[in-house]
Parts: C-alpha cells; structure tokens; sequence
C-alpha cells in the first residue's frame, strides 16, 4: 500500500513539475492580426482609387523569427483592412498599391519592427500612396471580322485606305495629343489630335501601335473613323481611364457602316 502511495505521488509530482516548465516559454499557438488604413495623393491631393486606375491594394507582413511572409489583399476602395491571424511575434509589413493588371502604382515605406501581440489586432500607421499624375497610353484597332486593317478585301482584309481619330477629355473637350505611331521598335510617324478638323492619317495596321508616353490620368473618350478612299467604312468608339503613373493598353474595335462604296 505504502509503495503504491509513493508511486502516486511520485507521478503526480512529474506531472505537475511537466506542466510548469510548458508554462515558461511563448505559447507557439498564440495569434495575432495586423490592420492597415491608406489613402492616395496626386500633387499632394487626395485623390480617389479610380482616379489613378487603382484596385487593390497589398499588405505583406515578413516574421522576422520565422522568415515567413503573410501576403493579404484588399479592394482599393475598402480604405483599410486587417491580416488572417499570424504567430504573434516581430514583422516587418509593406504596403503597395496596385492597377487592375497588377501593375504596382507606389509602395509606401516599409514598417519594421511591428509588433503583433497575441489575441489583439495590432494597428500599423496609416499609408499615403503618393502617385504620379500623368500615364501613358497604347492604342491598336483592329477591324472586325477581317483578317487585316489594310489588305485588299479580296485577300481577306478590310481593304482600309485611311484614318481619322478623335481624342478627347470624359468632361474638359478635346485633348490635342500627337501619338507615336510605331511597328515594334520602328517609328512610322506621328498623328496630332486636331478635333475641330481631324488629320486623315494613311491605314493604320492591326499591329501597329500609338502611343503617348505623358499624359494626364484620368478619363478619355476616343472614336475613331477607317476610310476606303473617301468613304467612312468602319468606326470605333471607347471611353477609357488612363491610370496615374503607369500604362494604358487599350484595343479599338472597327465596326463596319452600310456605307456605299464599302
């Protein structure tokens, strides 16, 4: 009996000396979150997400014990948002602003050192995404339902001669530009924006590009006219959003008219 209450005793007193020592250290299960607020500037002004095409918005927090990153992402428009839990421990978070193709916008300075505590949700300080206010913009138009722009129709194209485009701003009226008209690297010319009495450039090929490399952001409408020889033949129509401080490529679709003569 005498031995069997020793033996007792003696387990428990393992069982207890067990418990005290997994008490000491960090609780590996212990979990915390990190919340981000950011805002975006244009020339110092706050602006909002569509203004500069933004959609979303990144936040990668690095453990500095483990080496491991957590990435989250939100909807630009949300303003804010908070990571899954993560170990509590020491990170190093960075947040970066991105277009809808995933391009990067702007990157806000790094946060080191933060501190995730366990069962709390940890603020950061809040991000201002300063970002450029001009973008550039790549355009190509192609005609529907043909093989070229410019082939003669009997060999499958769309027989083009020429072309007019008009450029202008969503609200402010007309945007005189001149685009870079280009083949790959190959400079072919240029075309300036003239709304009151568009240029008649020659056809211009579906793999051709024209590009503007400094222009406002924000939103454009674009219309454009093909011609066989006098004849309007086809036309095209866009609104689109150059974003601020990156790029735009956008195809123009060349819809054909009942014109005769086409």
């Amino acid at each position: 009996m005498r031995s069997t209450l020793l033996c007792f005793l003696a387990a428990l007193v393992a069982l207890t000396s067990s418990s005290a020592c997994g008490s000491c250290g960090p609780d590996p299960a212990a979990r915390g979150s990190a919340s981000a607020a950011w805002s975006i500037t244009v020339a110092g002004q706050a602006v909002t997400c569509a203004h500069v095409g933004a959609a979303s918005v990144s936040l990668v927090v690095h453990s500095r014990a483990s080496g491991d990153d957590t990435v989250s992402s939100f909807a630009c428009t949300d303003a804010e948002g908070s990571t899954p839990p993560v170990p509590a421990g020491v990170y190093d978070a960075t947040l970066a602003l991105h277009a809808a193709d995933g391009a990067t916008l702007a990157t806000a300075p790094m946060q080191a050192a933060v501190t995730i505590a366990a069962e709390q949700v940890t603020a950061l300080r809040p991000a201002v995404f300063p970002v450029s206010e001009r973008g550039k913009l790549v355009l190509s138009f192609v005609a529907l339902t043909a093989s070229a722009n410019c082939t003669p129709a009997d060999q499958g194209g769309a027989g083009l001669t020429g072309f007019t485009i008009d450029f202008e701003h969503a609200a402010d009226g007309c945007a005189p530009v001149t685009f870079t008209r280009a083949r790959g690297t190959a400079t072919l010319g240029t075309y300036t924006i003239n709304c009151s009495s568009p240029q008649v450039a020659s056809c211009i090929e579906r793999d051709e590009t024209l590009t503007v490399d400094d222009i406002p952001s924000g939103p454009y409408a674009i219309g454009a006219t093909a011609l066989l020889g006098p004849a309007a033949c086809r036309t095209g129509a866009d609104v689109l959003l150059v974003p601020a401080g990156a790029s735009l490529v956008k195809l123009v679709e060349l819809a054909r008219l009942p014109t005769p003569g086409c």
